[in-house]
């Protein structure tokens, strides 16, 4: 018996390992064409960065459809294939290393988008189905960096590979190649499992079923997607733009590298912050207040020691309330998992919606401007995290310190 739970355990933290580093290796491949961009438009002759915005935002357009159909998809499939799936795809970003025009490198990048979407979906059932209670907050808390952890390692590893491969393809194939060696490492150990352990849970307390159509009248699925539009957007433009800009005291690709590691430090405390705090809003407003202001500072200072600053604490203050933040949804009244999926999912896809337009008019903005402008438009864009912590409701009032403490974050 204890030979067969230890293998179990094994076995769990194999999968959650495969699933973290496609993860984060997906995050390596959409920085990596970000980083790329100059390269990528003089190979295609593309003359605008709005037009070169459009690499990033065909990811995000993937991932907002994505992000709606990886349930159905997951059903369909079971665990195993969908899974496979969603990393095969993200390998298929090799394609745009033979791309023979722009749209059709676009087109490469809205499939891996596709994979990366329906893998930050498949955390969560992997969590519940592999970990215990106990074990469940500290491995979405993992999870939850896994993009910051491939970005860093993209802010580290994209230059020397690019200089030592002495193209953009061949950077793209490196990455690509890495990802379909973790797909097949999947194959190997990934497995099915049960999806519905209670059949009940597909209904509400009162016995309705909460519907797409029920979720689209829902002013909370507006609501929230809109609090974390801001910080997305801001999030993304730091690691795909700000490194491009040439325009800080000190090397960009340095501040992002540190806003980075700091988000890892920041995820650790958003998990303490959950179990310790009664309140959910005020640590989404204030932490959100300090995203901003550390950004502003971050871009104006000449200081390059103060720039280390202010990226560490934008690190920090990003990542800090994102564990609270997608605990609200847990905790309004009559929630199911059938509905806290239906939920996440208008958040993913809204926010990405939202996103999507907002970075394209950075990208006109610096198209007319210059990077600076665009840079100082998104930060001012991520205040959505200050404003929508008004507009949202307080679900941890009615929980004591005590009773706060025993909230399990999910992925």
């Amino acid at each position: 018996m204890t030979n067969s739970s230890n293998q179990k355990s094994i076995r769990a933290y194999l999968i959650e390992m495969i699933m973290f580093l496609t993860y984060a290796l997906f995050a390596v491949s959409w920085v990596a064409g970000s980083t790329l961009t100059p390269q990528i438009m003089e190979s295609f002759d593309i003359k605008t960065f709005a037009n070169a915005s459009l690499i990033n935002n065909a990811i995000t357009v993937a991932k907002i459809v994505g992000n709606l159909m990886a349930a159905w998809v997951l059903i369909k499939l079971k665990p195993k294939k969908a899974i496979a799936l969603g990393s095969i795809l993200i390998s298929l970003s090799a394609l745009g290393a033979f791309a023979t025009s722009y749209w059709i490198f676009v087109l490469t990048r809205f499939i891996m988008g596709i994979g990366g979407a329906l893998f930050i979906v498949y955390f969560g059932p992997i969590v519940f189905n592999y970990f215990t209670a106990k074990q469940r907050p500290m491995i979405n808390g993992v999870n939850s960096v896994a993009y910051n952890v491939g970005s860093l390692i993209a802010m580290l590893v994209v230059t020397p590979v690019i200089l030592a491969l002495d193209s953009w393809q061949n950077t793209i194939l490196v990455f690509a190649g890495t990802s379909f060696l973790l797909f097949i490492a999947w194959l190997i150990v990934g497995e099915d499992f049960e999806l519905h352990q209670n059949k009940l849970q597909a209904a509400d307390v009162g016995g309705q079923r909460y519907t797409f159509k029920e979720g689209l009248k829902d002013k909370f699925n507006y609501i929230y997607p809109f609090t974390y539009s801001g910080c997305l957007l801001l999030y993304l433009v730091i690691l795909t733009i700000f490194p491009l800009s040439q325009t800080n005291s000190i090397d960009a690709k340095t501040l992002t590298a540190v806003m980075a590691i700091a988000g890892c430090v920041g995820t650790v405390f958003g998990i303490m912050a959950v179990k310790k705090f009664a309140l959910r809003l005020p640590v989404i407003r204030w932490s959100g207040l300090a995203m901003t202001i550390s950004a502003l500072f971050m871009v104006t200072t000449s200081s390059p020691i103060f720039s280390l600053i202010a990226a560490f604490l934008l690190g920090f203050f990003t990542f800090l309330p994102m564990t609270t933040l997608v605990t609200i949804p847990q905790e309004l009244p009559g929630m199911t998992p059938s509905k806290v999926t239906i939920i996440m999912g208008f958040f993913w896809s809204f926010a990405y919606i939202i996103e999507t337009i907002l970075y394209y008019l950075v990208g006109i903005t610096i198209d007319m401007g210059g990077f600076q402008s665009g840079i100082y438009l998104a930060i001012g864009f991520s205040l959505t995290f200050f404003i929508g912590s008004f507009l949202l409701p307080e679900t941890g009032k009615r929980r004591t310190v005590a009773e706060a403490a025993q909230v399990q974050p999910t992925a």
